[in-house]
This record gives C-alpha cells, structure tokens and sequence, in this order.
C-alpha cells in the first residue's frame, strides 16, 4: 500500500497495524521515500541454520540401506 507522509501523520496508529500484513510505502511529494514493514522477532539467521548438526546427521543419506555397518568397518580396516 502507498500512502502520503501527512496521511501517515494522521493515522499513525491504522498503518502500523496494516505493516503487520503488507509492506507500507510512504510518500513525500509524491515520490516513495521510506517503507514500513513487518517487524520479525525472530532473527533470519535461526531460520536458515540448525541449531547443532552431528556428523552422523551429515552422512544421513549417503549410504545405500543394503550395506552392513560392521561390513564397512570391515573393509576400511582391511585396506
């Protein structure tokens, strides 16, 4: 939604409460000059990133299920 800077002045509290659901873009003689978004009070960082990833977590995966365990250490030590 685009709104003018004296529009924004009158109604403060009304376009606050709309940032919680679209961006707000405020204008001043009719060119955008600021936005109002939705404040995120988690930060993105904790969203991309895992807390803790075991190298057993990292190797999920990558083995085929016919394989034994015990058969893979076997071989690793014979070579």
């Amino acid at each position: 939604m685009q709104i003018t800077l004296s529009d924004l002045k009158v109604n403060v509290g009304k376009y606050v409460d709309l940032a919680e659901t679209e961006d707000v873009v405020i204008t001043k003689y009719g060119k955008p000059t600021a936005k109002i978004v939705r404040f995120d009070k988690e930060p993105w960082y904790s969203k991309t990133m895992p807390g803790k990833i075991t190298s057993v977590e990292q190797l999920f995966g990558t083995l085929p299920n016919d394989i034994d365990i015990d058969d893979v250490r076997t071989e690793r030590l014979t070579k």
